[in-house]
């Protein structure tokens, strides 16, 4: 499965969002990561989708609370 996860570089680098905002989303529970034994994030790459939810959500003006509830109730590991 390592080869179908993203570090934090390439997802931010396909999301267009930058590092520092996918670490907030990751301490806001908006999106997961799994750590290497070095201690690197690992992202699935269906992270990508979340990613743009939560940009589409701000750009619509919606809190960050409703959009987190809103991927809450999706089915974890699918995109």
């Amino acid at each position: 499965m390592a080869g179908d996860e993203l570090t934090i570089g390439e997802l931010a680098g396909r999301s267009g969002v930058s590092a520092s905002a996918l670490r907030f989303y990751e301490d806001e529970g908006l999106i997961r990561s799994r750590r290497t034994d070095g201690n690197q994030r690992r992202y699935e790459r269906s992270t990508l989708r979340r990613v743009a939810f939560v940009q589409a959500g701000k750009a619509a003006g919606i809190p960050l609370k409703r959009i987190h509830e809103a991927l809450a109730s999706l089915p974890e590991h699918r995109s």
